[in-house]
């Protein structure tokens, strides 16, 4: 709905390295692609493809540029999810209380004011489309940025224990952290909402 054909363009050309196969992937003409990228090097006054013989590659700008162009396309496709049309439907989800509250409860506020005929309930595990869960992070894996397939999100939770010193009274600082399990049943996962929850938790 939103997103710009040209930027389309330049995620094939990044992809295929070439003008004249991302005109074959995209369906248009060579001479079409070339226009397109031209439009954009105008645009931002850069240039954004060295062309070398029989292949493309990016310039030190094009690279800035691609990290820009993939969270705008990004951004693009959430729109798109939020605002397409979707039927009556109720979405049984699986989730602590606290999760569901605090996690679940605020993705799902800007979902209901744009499509108020979806539903949503809580319901036991067996019978869930999505199941939400906290699983305990080693401290070394919480310090990795990369997280395993099927968690969305990392969370740091902290308590203050109190405990005697002496005559005067001290607390400390006790952190533990958490994976946020995201696990949707298959038929679910294809879901326009699927993809919204999931953005929304990975904040």
């Amino acid at each position: 709905m939103l997103e710009d054909f040209r930027l389309k363009v330049f995620m094939a050309v990044v992809a295929e390295r070439s003008f004249t196969k991302a005109a074959k992937v995209l369906g248009i003409t060579q001479p079409s692609v070339s226009q397109n990228i031209a439009d954009l090097e105008k645009m931002t006054g850069r240039k954004l493809f060295d062309r070398l013989r029989g292949t493309v590659v990016l310039t030190a700008e094009g690279e800035v540029f691609l990290i820009y162009v993939q969270k705008l396309l990004e951004t693009c496709a959430t729109v798109d999810d939020m605002f397409a049309k979707v039927g009556p439907a109720v979405v049984k989800i699986a989730a602590s209380e606290e999760i569901y509250a605090y996690l679940v409860g605020p993705a799902l506020e800007s979902f209901s004011k744009v499509h108020p005929d979806v539903r949503f309930e809580r319901c036991l595990f067996g019978d869930a489309d999505l199941t939400i869960a906290l699983i305990p992070s080693s401290s070394s894996r919480a310090q990795s940025e990369d997280l395993p397939g099927d968690v969305i999100s990392r969370i740091r939770m902290s308590v203050f224990v109190p405990e005697q010193s002496g005559s005067q009274s001290s607390s400390q600082e006790k952190t533990s952290y958490f994976d946020v399990v995201y696990r949707p049943t298959q038929a679910f996962a294809i879901t326009r909402l699927c993809r919204l929850i999931r953005q929304f938790l990975a904040k």
